[in-house]
């Protein structure tokens, strides 16, 4: 069976990360008679071995101002990389796929674009792999499109995606819950017809392909909140607490005098750090007080704004109701780290079983918390991250609770005894960091949308992600296509033409060298000082038209219309590098409210997922599905 690859660069704000993929070829599969009835009713099946993956760092956006070393210094290791694994027979019809997210939005639209452009240049000559079309393989992705990736990916590894029946209108799925450093996201199907209808100017379309030709087509509705990120929602905390400080209102005339105290109940007792803040250096020490902990950061999700259009979740965002008694819902990062590294109640989730650990946690001692820390109670995680374990597990309590409305079973609510029949022993939230031992990344969605892509239509519809009605009225958002370019595309391999500038000019300077030397032998000399004085002149030439002409199409930029200070929905540990701003916006733009910090030169990081060291996984040489918690 012939077997196809497929390559994802996940290029966030702490590093890039290559994924590498493998699937058997969909047209042999379909024609083979002794081919499962059940696979050719499903999308492919994707393999990936456990060590299919490396990264590099730091995050791509620091070649903001040195572009071109962006492929001798950060590429070129992973493209090796990969160069072991896929076999060198299957390079020329491998795709790769680098999709940037938190770091290179952040950087001004000039750096932006040059970057990109210079990537698609370096990757596109030094790279023997499948690179068609830049505009539709190197692109910068929004955090809605990595929230869909991430809803693909779920579902696909929870079997949800297997025998799909385009007859059978209820096939169910899971919910996406994703937190990261500096945005926390949600995707999910609604459970309700009605609200699908009532909301379809919300909902975005999911188009797949199974093995047989027949289009799967998926209503979900996605949203991010830019600001409401574990450490970004631990910074405007802190930086609430300063504000209502009374040396605030009262600052010291003394100019040498720049230390004060801060009093923090969401940091552990007698547990103390330094924060820097517009000048000042914050000495904060930890209260270690739970409840006060919880209700001090309630009031960061902003809830208090006005909700244009019913119902809505939190900072006025809209979203169709969520049924946790019907709906399933897993959570991937801050969720997982949180509950797993720190409290070890990862997997179902209970309220009353975290919450106690959480607040035993928040009121316990920092000598007593280093000395279970030694004794490798917490994954050996380092003393900055523990210090901010309180404060992250009562923003996710807040988060699911009074965010996103989570009942708190057996204490606000009941289950009911008979819970929707598509579902047994139904548990509406649980979190997870690999599924049987495979990754759960956005970049699995991806790579499903591209393979399914390449499988021959038994109907006219493509596939890719159709955006919501209202995203491409405010956004000029378009359709975003499961598969690559053709190859008649006006950024077709768009590099070759730069390949063709030096030989031209190479041709050039041999073909006057030809003339002198037969017809004007006496000018040799002449000939020689001619390119001596116009060698700059031409390298100059060759370099402006390389970062300036590459193609007649920009670089596709799926944040048209949006705050050039978003990112992605991914946390980074340690935090990532930050920028100047005082605000925080929705990445919806019909939610982008203007969060005021009382303050000027606010630091907002760029986003990527906290960074905890990777677990070795199970040995693994496929993607599981069909896997029960």
């Amino acid at each position: 069976m012939k077997e196809r690859y497929g390559i994802v660069i996940d290029s966030g704000s702490s590093g890039s990360r290559i994924q590498i993929y493998r699937w058997e070829d969909s047209k042999e599969l379909n024609s083979n008679k002794s081919t499962d009835d059940l696979k050719l009713k499903s999308i492919p099946q994707i393999y990936q071995e456990e060590s299919w993956t490396y990264k590099t760092t730091p995050g791509v956006s620091t070649f903001g101002d040195k572009p071109s070393k962006v492929w001798d210094d950060h590429y070129e290791p992973l493209i090796e990389y990969a160069e072991k694994i896929i076999p060198r027979e299957n390079w020329k019809d491998t795709p790769i796929f680098i999709l940037a997210t938190a770091g290179v939005r952040l950087l001004p639209t000039k750096k932006k674009e040059k970057l990109m452009k210079t990537i698609c240049y370096e990757v596109g000559k030094e790279s023997k792999f499948k690179l068609d079309n830049c505009a539709d393989q190197i692109q910068i992705i929004d955090g809605e499109t990595e929230g869909i990736y991430g809803w693909i990916g779920l579902n696909y590894l929870m079997g949800q995606l297997d025998n799909y029946d385009s007859k059978n209108s209820n096939h169910p799925s899971y919910g996406f819950m994703d937190m990261g450093g500096a945005s926390t996201q949600i995707s999910f199907v609604p459970n309700k017809k009605t609200e699908i209808e009532k909301h379809r100017d919300d909902i975005s379309t999911v188009y797949l392909r199974n093995v047989n030709g027949q289009t799967q087509q998926w209503d979900v509705f996605v949203s991010t909140w830019l600001g409401f990120g574990a450490n970004e929602a631990r910074k405007r905390y802190l930086n609430q607490l300063i504000n209502l400080l009374p040396e605030r209102n009262n600052p010291s005339t003394d100019d040498d005098f720049n230390t004060l105290k801060l009093t923090d109940p969401c940091l552990p007792k007698n547990a103390k750090y330094e924060y820097p803040y517009q000048g000042f250096t914050y000495n904060v020490f930890g209260s270690g007080n739970y409840e006060q902990c919880l209700k001090t950061t309630y009031p960061l999700l902003l809830k208090n704004l006005p909700c244009t259009d019913e119902p809505c979740l939190f900072n006025g965002v809209h979203a169709p109701e969520i049924d946790f008694f019907k709906d399933k819902f897993v959570g991937v990062s801050e969720y997982w780290y949180s509950a797993n590294d720190v409290f070890h109640t990862g997997g179902e989730y209970n309220f009353l079983k975290f919450s106690e650990k959480v607040k035993l946690f928040c009121e316990s001692d920092w000598s007593d918390i280093q000395k279970n820390s030694a004794n490798g109670d917490y994954n050996n995680l380092p003393d900055d991250l523990l210090k901010d374990a309180c404060f992250k597990a009562n923003w996710v309590l807040n988060v699911l609770h009074e965010g996103f409305n989570l009942p708190r079973i057996d204490i606000e609510a009941k289950m009911p005894d008979k819970v929707v029949e598509d579902f047994d022993n139904h548990i509406p939230f649980q979190s997870a960091g690999a599924i049987k031992g495979s990754e759960l990344s956005w970049t699995l969605g991806k790579i499903i949308l591209y393979a399914s892509s390449q499988i021959k239509s038994n109907d006219d519809l493509k596939v890719g992600i159709k955006p919501s009605d209202n995203e491409v009225k405010l956004e000029n958002k378009k359709f975003i296509p499961g598969g690559i370019g053709s190859k008649s595309s006006s950024s077709e391999r768009d590099y070759e033409t730069l390949h063709a500038l030096p030989i031209f000019f190479i041709f050039l300077i041999a073909a006057t060298g030809v003339y002198f030397l037969l017809y004007k032998k006496s000018s040799l000399k002449n000939f020689g000082n001619l390119i001596t004085s116009n060698i700059s002149k031409i390298k100059s030439k060759i370099n402006n038209y390389r970062y300036t002409r590459i193609s007649t199409q920009e670089i596709s930029v799926l944040e048209e219309g949006r705050s050039e200070a978003q990112s992605n929905g991914t946390s980074s540990r340690p935090q990532s590098p930050s920028i100047g701003d005082n605000s925080f916006a929705g990445l919806r733009t019909r939610s982008l409210i203007n969060l005021n910090q009382g303050s000027q030169g606010q630091q907002i990081s760029s986003n990527e997922n906290s960074f905890r060291p990777k677990k070795k996984f199970s040995s693994t040489s496929i993607i599981f599905r069909s896997f029960k918690f």
